[in-house]
């Protein structure tokens, strides 16, 4: 009786590597995470470029998903409906959110997020600084209260809150550059953002020379990748998995040098005169 060619040694490993071939690919593809980030210029952590999602922030994200394994898939959005997207689940993550008991009822934070200063997992420790008028003489002192008002910030921004639980009510804007903008041209009150946003909105020809530094810091902030707690396709052991890589990521002394000589100070790409 004939033997079927598909029984014989030769036949099975040829089925065999016939089947791999069809079932690799599909085993292989990464899986994705999607990402919402600040689509405001947040200069250099977070910010966006022609629709796609830039910053420091970023390039240490992705780098610690891609080693991972996953696949990052960043969508820039005002940093408010961000806040709003995870809170209703249609994204996977949030880059780049400081930690806030509102914030930590829809996003998973390293277990660290609310308590420590600095945290282990976060992606970066920023700093917010105080901009003033070149010809307001003001320099903080360490007490909130003495602000010139108005005091500026962008819309949607932790920072915000923190003014608010000191007693003092922010104004509000979408656009950091805006805010910078109003600033110049009013000289009264004070815009708090990040010294590096700080010196890069500063170098736009338009602010050149209006605004100051003070030299004092207003606050440090840990900043993270968050997880959403309403469409979350990682379990918390993954999740903790991730947030040691940003963190060994973060570590990385030659690829840090590489991000802050690739983000060198420059003016917004997205400002119009």
């Amino acid at each position: 009786m004939a033997t079927s060619w598909t029984a014989t040694p030769f036949g099975k490993v040829l089925k065999l590597s016939v089947l791999l071939c069809m079932t690799t690919p599909a085993l292989l593809q990464a899986q994705s995470i999607t990402i919402c980030t600040d689509r405001n210029y947040w200069y250099p952590y977070t910010y966006e470029e022609q629709n796609i999602a830039k910053g420091m922030h970023v390039d240490i994200v992705a780098k610690a998903l891609s080693r991972l394994g996953y696949q990052p898939i960043f969508t820039p959005l005002p940093w408010k409906r961000c806040l709003q997207s995870i809170e209703v689940g249609l994204y996977n993550a949030i880059l780049s959110a400081s930690y806030k008991p509102e914030r930590a009822r829809y996003i998973h934070y390293p277990p660290d997020g609310g308590i420590s200063k600095q945290s282990e997992w976060r992606v970066m420790q920023v700093e917010y600084v105080v901009v003033v008028s070149r010809r307001d003489p003001y320099e903080f002192d360490g007490n909130p209260a003495t602000l010139p008002r108005p005091v500026m910030v962008p819309l949607g921004y932790s920072i915000a809150d923190d003014l608010r639980e000191l007693g003092i009510e922010a104004k509000t804007d979408p656009s950091t550059i805006r805010i910078m903008k109003e600033l110049m041209q009013t000289q009264k009150g004070v815009v708090i953002t990040p010294p590096m946003n700080a010196k890069a909105l500063m170098d736009d020809p338009i602010i050149s020379g209006s605004l100051r530094i003070n030299h004092l810091p207003f606050t440090s902030k840990s900043y993270f990748l968050g997880f959403s707690k309403t469409k979350s396709n990682l379990n918390l052991p993954e999740m903790k998995r991730i947030w040691d890589e940003i963190a060994a990521v973060r570590n990385d002394q030659a690829f840090m040098a590489q991000l802050f000589q690739r983000y060198a100070v420059k003016a917004d790409p997205n400002d119009e005169p």
